[in-house]
């Protein structure tokens, strides 16, 4: 029954994966959706997955396009991208778990300069590493006369160590977040005490026990970064020059080739966290909580006057409590320095756009003051320009100045829509939702979490918002729809995954002893949900936003590095010349490799410096917010780390309350059940 079941959750998966893949055909005319058309590609692509023999793809020899025999290329290509990517996410693993336990057991001034140390890491965007790790070769080669290893692919032997290295960096550093967070809040559990007690040591305690119990909130919260991984793999195939399966898209954008690649990609992430999640569910029964039964009988809203109403107190209570945590936070300098930097320059773009008539005007051929003739791009130190300028000529400075509010706006936006539908949805999910809707729901966030979200972007927006230079009015008339357009689209991908994963962290709670308690008590599900379950769900709810944030952040650089700007690309004459309407950021990531190659530092470290105190802001609001958040469940971080609240904290102040009869809101009679 379970292998059927499995197999119909691929089969549902896969069909999706081929709507999806079909929705570029929907773009052809514009905004005026041709679904007659659409449905017809659907067919003919479930028609030639249906007909190996006939996998062909068309690859492009100087004018003309040739056909080339499919699984010759994805026998040989495939299994290369594949080693790069397990080989990665495997030492990102291990190497994150091994900090995490190194963490768990050393004094609380080391644990937070490593800390310091990975949120630099963190900040930096993946495919800096790439260049700080070829330019680090080219130094080595040429101070030593030795090379360490190839990093660029010239159709001689497979590049593995310089694409795994650029890889798996940042994911570690997330799943060693990941396991720290999880590991501290275990640690406070009941049964540690009881087994430190009994003499048990340390190691002993985390490997044998902890790492078993967090190891459900694992897999489930290990998905965002797996997809996340697989994002940063369609650049590094681009950047390393490598022939692999992301990189075949480039070849052939037909709707069929795009469907067995992204099937390709999803297969063995499907088959992996299928078996990780048969292991959890199949432990024996004695080891497992199940849902209350109770829980279907429970009242949805308060109850008064035999009416089920929803209780306002609930918003207003959660409103005060946010107040007062702000309040709390913005104590901190760190917490006011991350919102300050975001704020400041988001104010700052909003400011100069609306009083300069024109905010970016280009620098042309002029005349410095040595007499010489300069052309762009102009070097910083000519005089004029204190930053530079681009390719194009356009002052380095005022792009960041106007293009800071729709950068920062579009992330905040983004994830918090990301976070807000997810959890709002996560009620009914898991209080009205069957395991129907539930399998569908799940069904579809697998066919979507593994699959490249910068791929998925890509290949929505390549021919809908990249025009000619002689195209620049229609792209400027097009610029709203276009830029709304790609955040939809980052949107509503990510919905489904990121409700499975709040879901699911929900699900697991409800079979925690003080939510039944709760519930055999009387209180209604709006209550049980929204006031007991919400404040054990913040502290992953903004790791997750931050981690949202983050991804937002790395796809959007991505999609700038391949030419796919916010609102639209003007397409230059040559690589990195390329001119976004909006000026955001992310555009001007395009240069980098230019930038690095030629030596032309400016072009990339303005703006570098500026996205990476981007996500240092980020960094720093998301710690103390989950600092605050730990405090208000009862844990603390002293100097010995995280532990439960003693005298005075807010551990003790919970059990100080006075509990009455008017604590609580019967569901039933005082004279007994109904």
């Amino acid at each position: 029954m379970k292998v059927v079941n499995g197999f119909t959750k691929y089969l549902v998966s896969v069909l999706g994966i081929i709507l999806l893949s079909c929705v570029p055909v929907l773009f052809k005319h514009g905004y005026r959706f041709d679904f007659l058309y659409y449905l017809q590609t659907v067919w003919g692509v479930l028609r030639n997955i249906g007909s190996p023999s006939e996998w062909v793809f068309q690859h492009r020899v100087g004018t003309q396009y040739v056909e080339k025999p499919l699984f010759s290329y994805i026998f040989d290509n495939y299994l290369y991208s594949m080693t790069i990517l397990f080989s990665a996410l495997l030492i990102a693993i291990i190497f994150g778990m091994a900090l995490a336990l190194f963490c768990m057991g050393i004094p609380q001034k080391w644990k937070r300069g490593i800390h310091t140390s990975l949120n630099s890491l963190e900040a930096m965007p993946d495919i800096l590493f790439l260049f700080l790790l070829q330019m680090l070769v080219v130094w080595y080669f040429n101070t030593f006369d030795v090379l360490l290893f190839p990093f660029v692919y010239l159709g001689e032997e497979k590049l593995y160590l310089s694409p795994i290295l650029s890889l798996c960096i940042l994911p570690m550093v997330l799943f060693f977040r990941l396991f720290l967070l999880l590991l501290e809040e275990e640690w406070t559990k009941d049964y540690v005490q009881l087994a430190r007690s009994k003499g048990f040591s340390k190691t002993y305690i985390l490997l044998k026990h902890c790492f078993r119990n967090i190891k459900t909130s694992f897999v489930i919260q290990s998905k965002p970064i797996v997809w996340f991984t697989l994002s940063s793999l369609l650049v590094i195939e681009y950047l390393h020059n490598i022939y692999g399966i992301v990189r075949l898209i480039f070849f052939d954008t037909r709707p069929f080739i795009l469907a067995v690649a992204l099937i390709l990609i999803f297969t063995p992430f499907f088959l992996i966290y299928t078996f990780l999640e048969g292991l959890i569910k199949t432990e024996p029964v004695s080891q497992q909580v199940r849902p209350p039964k109770m829980l279907t009988a429970a009242n949805a809203f308060s109850r008064r006057g035999g009416k089920q109403i929803f209780n306002m107190e609930l918003i207003f209570d959660s409103i005060k409590r946010m107040v007062s945590a702000f309040k709390d936070v913005s104590r901190k300098p760190t917490f006011l320095l991350g919102c300050g930097y975001m704020i400041g320059i988001t104010v700052l773009s909003i400011s100069y756009t609306v009083s300069a008539e024109v905010p970016v005007e280009p620098y042309g051929i002029y005349q410095d003051e040595a007499g010489e003739y300069q052309t762009p791009p102009h070097r910083p130190d000519d005089g004029i320009l204190w930053l530079g300028s681009n390719l194009n000529g356009y002052p380095i400075w005022t792009m960041l100045l106007t293009g800071a509010k729709y950068t920062v706006g579009v992330v905040l936006c983004i994830s918090f829509v990301r976070i807000l539908s997810g959890y709002l949805f996560a009620f009914p999910y898991v209080f009205w939702f069957g395991e129907r809707t539930k399998k569908i729901i799940n069904y579809l966030a697998d066919g979507m979490q593994f699959l490249p979200l910068s791929l998925v972007t890509y290949l929505l927006l390549i021919d809908r918002i990249r025009f000619h230079g002689n195209e620049r009015m229609t792209a400027e008339n097009l610029m709203v729809p276009n830029f709304i357009l790609e955040v939809v689209i980052l949107v509503v991908f990510s919905i489904p995954v990121v409700l499975h994963t709040i879901g699911e962290e929900s699900d697991e709670l409800v079979k925690k002893e003080f939510i039944q308690a709760s519930i055999l008590l009387g209180a209604s599900k709006s209550k049980v949900f929204f006031k007991h379950m919400t404040l054990h769900l913040i502290p992953r709810l903004i790791h997750l936003s931050a981690q949202q944030m983050i991804q937002v952040l790395q796809v959007l650089m991505h999609l700038g590095v391949l030419g796919i700007f916010l609102g639209g690309t003007i397409i230059g004459n040559r690589e990195g010349a390329s001119q976004s309407l909006l000026y955001e950021w992310t555009s001007m990531f395009e240069t980098m490799r230019i930038g690095i190659m030629t030596e032309r530092y400016w072009l990339i470290l303005p703006v570098l410096v500026a996205y990476v105190l981007l996500i240092f802001s980020i960094q720093t609001i998301r710690n103390r917010l989950i600092e605050h958040q730990q405090r208000a469940i009862g844990l603390h971080e002293g100097k010995k780390g995280i532990k439960r609240m003693g005298k005075g904290g807010v551990g003790n102040e919970q059990r100080k309350l006075s509990i009455d009869e008017n604590s609580f809101e019967f569901a039933h009679n005082k004279t007994g059940f109904e």
